[in-house]
């Protein structure tokens, strides 16, 4: 069987094709690959819950599904936590049609979680660094799955793989366990996987496998370094791993930008030297000339978007020094178009990076960073609420800061408990 017979018989699809999320496509599962499932004699297989999305910007349902047995190079996580993240509410909302569809049938979703191995498939007893992996462990691993072997992952870009593959995100494809907001996840083989240290707490090990890692990435693609000045624009959970990545990285300047007084007032307490208020400076000029007499006139030598939407690039253009690197992370939805003078890119010797996903050592990475800072900065305090998973459909409502209009008593970010 070819690999890419094997991949689509898995219940993986490759990115961004939308074989993976529109109705009426689901991935099938031929005999020769169906799932060993957890059989005892006289009893029923065992079962796990998947929470799939009824309605955007609506409630979640919990549907059961047989446990499989993980395949030789495979391993079962049971998930002990599942991050909301932004790109999740954006797909909650519906921001995400043209990939999912006009209606969200059997749409089950979510990347951002850990857990501890459940069962090892035949083969696996190690980490992908070599450590001794045990049932028991905890654990974080990639959600995506680059096929290590094409010229873009031989050039240390598998965050850029033309042939990256996600899990199906139709629920009830076999192995069921594809997503975040569920029991369990059925982690491929081909995986990329690390053991996460004792002294990481579960809350903090949660936001590891996206937030984390695309920030470290992000802003070692964008050439940032010891003396830098970086501006964060937003300062969710992106922008704020940004703020203490930086602060490890040696940062001379960090400056945030966002328009919610409590989000800002974290950023200070991961190490932001300046906070600028978007709600009280509501001038896009006025926040450039801002930034500008924070950097002594020049401007930043890196500005970062983890906002998500696309009026904020061309005020974070205005924002850099001559020969400076944006660094656009957060747009994910279609549709994101922005409008800026190509001239003064030119001038300015600008330069542009995006990054979507992360090569796998920024996961590894991310993990002893995490570890070097878990006293160092407030972790505890980025996810503010948690949610078991029966009350999913609650996490996302009070969530959901466009809903609230950026009401702060409500929840700065949730996780989900299983």
């Amino acid at each position: 069987m070819s690999s890419l017979s094997r991949e689509a018989s898995w219940g993986l699809v490759a990115e961004p094709g939308p074989s993976y999320s529109r109705p009426g496509e689901l991935t099938t599962v031929s005999a020769a690959a169906t799932l060993s499932l957890n059989l005892t004699p006289g009893r029923s297989p065992m079962k796990g819950r998947v929470a799939v999305l009824k309605a955007y910007g609506g409630e979640f349902e919990l549907r059961e599904y047989p446990v499989p047995d993980p395949e030789p190079g495979a391993i079962l996580v049971k998930l002990t936590r599942a991050g909301v993240c932004g790109s999740d509410l954006h797909i909650w909302r519906g921001e995400m049609k043209e990939i999912y569809g006009a209606m969200p049938k059997d749409l089950t979703f979510g990347h951002e979680m850990a857990g501890r191995v459940e069962r090892l498939g035949a083969g696996v007893t190690t980490d992908s660094m070599g450590r001794p992996l045990r049932e028991g462990d905890r654990v974080t691993y990639c959600y995506f799955f680059p096929c290590g072997r094409c010229p873009v992952c031989l050039n240390d870009e598998m965050g850029s793989c033309p042939q990256k593959v996600r899990p199906n995100r139709v629920a009830g494809s076999a192995p069921y366990f594809n997503n975040a907001y569920g029991d369990y996840y059925y982690l491929r083989p081909s995986h990329f996987v690390f053991k996460v240290p004792e002294e990481i707490p579960e809350d903090m090990a949660t936001p590891v496998n996206c937030a984390l890692s695309q920030v470290l990435y992000g802003l070692r693609k964008a050439g940032f370094r010891a003396g830098h000045s970086l501006v964060v624009q937003g300062a969710g959970g992106l922008g704020i791993n940004a703020v203490a990545v930086a602060r490890d990285m040696g940062a001379d300047t960090v400056i945030v930008v966002d328009r919610l007084a409590p989000r800002l007032a974290l950023a200070k307490a991961f190490g932001a030297d300046h906070t600028i208020n978007a709600s009280e400076i509501t001038s896009a000029d006025k926040r450039v000339e801002a930034v500008k007499a924070l950097t002594d006139g020049f401007g930043a030598d890196v500005v970062a978007d983890f906002v998500g939407y696309a009026d904020v690039i061309p005020e974070g253009l205005r924002m850099l020094r001559g020969g400076g690197c944006y660094l656009e992370v957060g747009s994910i939805s279609p549709g994101n178009i922005f409008s800026f003078d190509a001239t003064a890119l030119v001038r300015g010797n600008s330069r542009l990076v995006a990054t979507s996903n992360y090569s796998p050592w920024a996961l590894e990475q991310s993990l002893s960073f995490m570890k070097r800072n878990a006293k160092r900065f407030p972790f505890d305090r980025v996810i503010s609420h948690v949610f078991p998973l029966d009350r999913i459909s609650e996490a996302f409502a009070q969530a959901d800061w466009a809903q609230r209009g950026g009401d702060p008593a409500g929840v700065s970010r949730a996780a989900i408990s299983m």
